[in-house]
C-alpha cells in the first residue's frame, strides 16, 4: 500500500497546479478542470455529497459552487496577483480538498446550511484563482469551464446514484484518499 502511495504521489506530485495551457479557447477551458487533480477531485466530492441530500438540496451544492466560481472568477480579473499570491490560492485549494472529505463523512452530523457555506467558499477560491490565471473576459472560456464543471458534478452525483448503499463505503474511500493526496501534496509545496 505504502509504495503505491509513493508511486501516486511521485507521478501527480507536479500535477495539481499544472494544467495544460491558458488560451483562451473553448476546447482547452471545458477541459481546463480535468487536468489538474485538485478541481477534479473537489468537484467529483461535491456531486457526490449533493446526492447524499433530497434532490430540492441536493442541487443547491452545485448550483452553489458554479455560482460563486462564475461570480468571483469575473470579479477577480485584472487583479495585480503576484506569483506568490496565486501560489497562496491554490495552496487554499488544496486545504479546501483536505476538508472536503471530512465535510463528507461528517455530513449527517452537519447542518445543510454549514455544508452549503463551505461549498461557496470553495467556489470562491476556485473562481479567484480562474480569475487570476485565465482569460475568463471572453464568455467562450467562462462558459467552457462552468460546463465541464457541472459534468464533473454530475459525473459525482450519477456515480453516487448508481452505487447501491452496499457501495457507498467506496464513495467515502475515494474522498478520504483524495483528502490525503491533497495532504501529500500541500506538504511539497510549501
Amino acid at each position: 500500500m505504502k509504495r503505491w502511495l509513493l508511486l501516486i504521489t511521485l507521478l501527480a506530485s507536479n500535477q495539481a497546479f499544472a494544467h495544460s495551457s491558458h488560451d483562451t479557447s473553448f476546447l482547452n477551458s471545458l477541459l481546463h478542470p480535468l487536468m489538474g487533480w485538485d478541481h477534479l477531485f473537489t468537484m467529483l466530492i461535491i456531486g457526490v455529497m449533493a446526492y447524499q441530500f433530497s434532490m430540492k438540496k441536493g442541487v443547491i451544492l452545485p448550483a452553489i459552487f458554479v455560482g460563486l466560481f462564475g461570480l468571483s472568477a469575473i470579479f477577480s480579473l485584472g487583479l495585480g496577483v503576484g506569483d506568490g499570491q496565486l501560489h497562496l490560492l491554490n495552496q487554499m485549494i488544496l486545504v479546501a480538498l483536505i476538508v472536503l472529505p471530512l465535510v463528507h463523512v461528517l455530513l449527517t452530523k452537519l447542518s445543510f446550511s454549514l455544508v452549503a457555506l463551505f461549498i461557496g467558499v470553495i467556489g470562491i477560491f476556485h473562481g479567484v484563482t480562474h480569475g487570476v490565471e485565465l482569460n475568463v473576459s471572453s464568455s467562450s472560456v467562462l462558459t467552457g469551464l462552468i460546463l465541464s464543471t457541472l459534468a464533473i458534478h454530475a459525473i459525482g452525483f450519477f456515480v453516487a446514484m448508481f452505487a447501491s448503499k452496499k457501495y457507498e463505503w467506496i464513495l467515502k474511500a475515494f474522498t478520504i484518499c483524495s483528502g490525503f493526496f491533497a495532504a501529500t501534496i500541500f506538504v511539497q509545496s510549501i
